[in-house]
Parts: C-alpha cells; sequence; structure tokens
C-alpha cells in the first residue's frame, strides 16, 4: 500500500513539475488561474520569473524523488533520515497550504472572486487536503 500511495503522491508532483516547465519553456497557457490576484485591479501579487519557475520544478521533483526512495521504489541517495523527514514534512506543508494565509490562498481565504481564487476553492486547496492525507497515510503504514 505504501508504494501505491508514494506513486500516486509522486506521480501529482511530477505532473505539477510538468506544467512548470512548460511556463519555464514559455507556455502562458493557465497562468490566469495560477498566480493569485488582487480582487479589486486584478493585478497578481507577483510575476514569478524563470529562476523562480526553475526552483519550483526543482523543488517538486526533488521531493517526488524522495517519496520514492522512501517507500524504496528507488535506491536512497544522501542521509537514510531524509526520505522520513520529507514525508512527514510534506504532510505538514500541504496541510498549511490547504488551510492557506488567510487572503488570497485557502480554504479560508478572502479574496474568492478571481480566477486563482475560484480554482483555489474548487480544485488547489482540496487538492493539497488529499495530498496532505494521502502522504500521511504513507508516512503512517511505514
Amino acid at each position: 500500500m505504501q508504494v501505491v500511495l508514494a506513486a500516486i503522491v509522486g506521480l501529482v508532483l511530477f505532473l505539477v513539475g510538468c506544467i512548470h516547465v512548460y511556463w519555464l519553456l514559455g507556455g502562458r497557457g493557465g497562468l490566469a488561474i495560477a498566480v493569485p490576484t488582487r480582487s479589486n485591479t486584478k493585478q497578481p501579487f507577483f510575476k514569478p520569473r524563470r529562476p523562480e519557475i526553475a526552483a519550483v520544478i526543482l523543488i517538486f521533483w526533488g521531493v517526488a524523488a524522495l517519496l520514492l526512495m522512501f517507500a524504496d521504489i528507488i535506491p536512497t541517495i544522501g542521509p537514510s533520515w531524509l526520505p522520513a523527514f520529507t514525508g512527514w514534512a510534506l504532510a505538514v506543508i500541504f496541510l498549511l497550504r490547504a488551510v492557506g494565509e488567510f487572503r488570497a490562498i485557502g480554504l479560508f481565504k478572502i479574496i474568492r472572486n478571481t480566477p486563482f481564487g475560484r480554482m483555489d476553492t474548487i480544485f488547489y486547496s482540496p487538492l493539497c487536503l488529499v495530498l496532505c492525507g494521502l502522504t500521511t497515510w504513507m508516512m503512517v503504514i511505514a
């Protein structure tokens, strides 16, 4: 079961990383629903630059690899404690992302009437809750 859970979460993280590769290579599709915007001006809170997008890709793919190492799907490289630490840290990070910062991101956000706000309510935050649950389950059954 642990292998299945790690594969599911790892695949989701890999696919999200692939979406970021598309943006890194100049794709613009989906950006309007990927970055939080102010409700009054519709201006984004931030404009991701190429180095930031590349860092996000490395983080998503690196964490996916560490989860696969934890489930012994791929061989462990580096300290033996790192995959288990990553699993628990990721569960907490997914939970924090789902809860949000109470302004523009998360289940308890105030700004809901933007394209990002609607997608966050319908898809992003629930996905983070599901990934938190799957990751926690994977860690508990270890």
